[in-house]
């Protein structure tokens, strides 16, 4: 005996169309909304103006790369620690920085490109400092900035056998004062948030040596789902904008 479904000739359309459906969602990764984008304070390349706006090289960069790219985001500075750990844990979407710190292993995607590169010097006073490594600054004293990995550097002053005595500042007029006053002999510090420090007051004896050039990116965590699809569309719009003479 033979049994009719009602509408059952419509089986076969119905099963494609589910088809082509799975295959969309699986062809387009899902968004996951408006990016989260944090920053640290390190003026002149990303810092919060007075009236809460975020400011700055970098962030105009990544303003001009995302429009481009058809990204919506929202920025705010975070201090470093707490940035580093939320970026890996996916409190925050993306960082506009060096790629580098121990927390970003195995945790984020970062763009190809190179946004900018940021030389870090060592600072000091009367003398020429000469650090070149890390190992340069076994058993010494050092200043530095709170929070800064300065490219996986801290995790080697941090370790106790290496015997480096930091003395932490806050924020980068208060480690020049601590320098100038005698707290440590060196002072680690990127070139241009030095500049701005010093306001145009150097001071005659006032010596550095560069370290090296950290490149930075823009740094995904892996947390957001559209993560490796979102970083390329970055970098596609970076490299459009920077061949068309459109970013710096």
């Amino acid at each position: 005996m033979h049994r009719y479904f009602a509408g059952s000739g419509s089986w076969p359309m119905l099963a494609a169309a589910l088809l082509l459906l799975v295959g969309a969602v699986w062809a387009f990764p899902a968004q996951a909304g408006p990016l989260k984008v944090v920053y640290v304070e390190l003026p002149p390349y990303t810092y919060t103006d007075p009236d809460g706006t975020p400011k700055g090289s970098l962030v105009e960069l990544t303003r001009k790369v995302a429009a481009d790219a058809g990204v919506e985001f929202t920025a705010e500075s975070v201090p470093a620690r707490r940035l580093f750990q939320g970026i890996a844990v996916g409190d925050y979407d993306m960082f506009i920085g060096i790629k580098t710190p121990e927390a970003f292993q195995g945790t984020t995607v970062a763009s190809r490109s190179v946004i900018a590169r940021i030389d870090l010097h060592a600072w000091s006073i009367g003398t020429v400092p000469e650090v070149k490594a890390k190992e340069d600054l076994t058993g010494k004293q050092v200043i530095v900035l709170t929070g800064y990995s300065y490219g996986g550097w801290r995790s080697y002053f941090e370790d106790p056998a290496n015997g480096v005595q930091m003395v932490e500042a806050r924020a980068p007029e208060q480690a020049l004062q601590l320098l100038v006053a005698g707290r440590a002999p060196i002072l680690l510090q990127y070139e241009l948030p030095m500049e701005q420090a010093l306001g145009g007051k150097r001071p005659p004896d006032l010596k550095s040596s560069l370290i090296s050039s950290l490149d930075c990116h823009f740094v995904v965590s892996l947390k957001r789902p559209d993560a490796a699809e979102l970083v390329g569309r970055l970098d596609a719009g970076f490299e459009k904008l920077k061949a068309a003479g459109a970013l710096p």
